[in-house]
């Protein structure tokens, strides 16, 4: 197999990993559901993952990086809104000091 990246939804089983990482020589993104954000770089740091997926914070938070960067206070992610069009979801987040709503129109 040919494959540009493996990604991997980590439940637990830290020798499979283990053996995974042995063995995969391009990047390897390690998904951890629920883990802590203190906790980011724990695989990377360790030396078993290239990546580390941040999905759900980034649907939740449409200015992550900014976020981090200022040590911010992050959204909570609220899955039943993700996508969604309106003054809800991803598109009404807060993002760079103003509220978004629907298709992009922004408010002060």
């Amino acid at each position: 197999m040919d494959l540009v990246y493996l990604h991997v939804m980590h439940l637990g089983n830290e020798k499979l990993l283990q053996d995974i990482r042995s063995i995969w020589t391009n990047p390897l993104l390690v998904n951890r559901a629920g883990r802590a954000l203190e906790n980011l770089s724990v695989d990377i740091d360790s030396g078993l993952a290239d990546l580390v997926p941040v999905g759900v914070w980034s649907l939740a938070n449409p200015d992550l990086v900014e976020r981090l960067q200022k040590g911010a206070q992050l959204n909570e992610a609220d899955p039943t809104t993700f996508f969604g069009l309106g003054s809800k979801g991803y598109n009404g987040l807060s993002y760079d000091g103003r509220i978004r709503i629907a298709r992009g129109t922004t408010i002060a």
